[in-house]
């Protein structure tokens, strides 16, 4: 636990207990002695409440330190919560067939959670020699050009950033476009911007710089790119010399990518374990005939 935390916790603690030991004098009947307030019949311990104060966000928990705070808690969450569960108990909606599924499957996803987070813990630990590793072998992807020559299709309203695209994706000329629609002084050459290097560009341009640079095919185009003066689409014309971004420069990334992926190889041999001892018998009569109802036309099904 952070120092941070400690103070917030502490501090829920410390008004917690001035409240309440404050509150003893005044305690109604029907409260027990670690009950902290009665709504109707139910009684919220203060260690209830407790959890509840600790399971808030940060900003949350700050809101927490002031007296002030700590009441509105109590007041517009803790009993504001009971006395609306409470009234939609009287109007029965726990019985309500929708709301027992959905309860259900809240309590099949909080186990199922519960159950991988044991079963895959530690599961996604990565070494330094793993990194070094999966650098060396695939170098490839940290390499990029030094300069790249891109040719771009610039303009500034929704409708004709749509139209632009319609066209492009029926295989319409990329250039010929440009000099229809662009908005900028590359109309007249059909869009061609050149060579640029890293780092050529203004910060504003950062977007459309690493789009640039990693497109690794000629002809290849790069998703819209939006600006606060309108919308870019790049293609890559031409690529001359390469650079390999260092081990230090991509190590967290990919020890962030190597994480992920240990941690879904994990899920998956061990869904392929569970299921290998689970009997499974699929009722494939019953299966073949809502495949086909699924596949009909809407209108069909009706």
């Amino acid at each position: 636990m952070t120092i941070k935390k400690r103070l917030i916790f502490c501090g829920i603690l410390l008004f917690l207990s001035l409240w309440f030991s404050g509150c003893e004098k005044l305690r109604e009947k029907g409260l027990g002695e670690k009950d902290l307030v009665r709504i109707n019949d139910a009684n919220i311990s203060l260690e209830e409440f407790r959890q509840m104060s600790e399971g808030q966000s940060l900003e949350g928990k700050m809101r927490l330190l002031s007296e002030k705070g700590l009441r509105d808690f109590l007041d517009n969450y803790v009993i504001t919560r009971e006395v609306l569960y409470q009234e939609a108990k009287k109007k029965g909606l726990l019985e309500k067939k929708e709301i027992v599924a959905k309860l259900e499957d809240f309590r099949r996803a909080m186990v199922i959670d519960a159950l991988l987070e044991e079963a895959l813990r530690g599961k996604n630990e990565v070494s330094e020699n793993e990194i070094r590793q999966y650098y060396k072998d695939n170098v490839n992807l940290f390499t990029e050009p030094k300069e790249v020559k891109v040719r771009h299709i610039f303009v500034n309203s929704d409708p004709v950033l749509e139209e632009v695209v319609i066209k492009l994706q029926k295989g319409e000329n990329f250039e010929k476009l440009a000099s229809t629609y662009n908005v900028d002084k590359s109309r007249e050459d059909g869009g061609n911007i050149g060579w640029i290097k890293r780092g050529q560009l203004s910060p504003a341009f950062a977007q459309y710089e690493e789009v640039a640079f990693s497109l690794r095919k000629k002809g290849e185009v790069g998703n819209v790119i939006k600006t606060p003066v309108g919308y870019y689409i790049i293609r890559l014309e031409d690529t001359r010399g390469s650079t390999v971004k260092s081990f230090d420069q991509v190590k967290e990334k990919i020890r962030f990518f190597l994480q992920a992926k240990k941690k879904q190889d994990a899920y998956l041999d061990y869904v392929k374990a569970v299921k290998s001892r689970a009997k499974i018998v699929v009722n494939e009569k019953l299966w073949a005939e809502e495949e086909k109802k699924e596949l009909k036309p809407k209108e069909e099904r009706k």
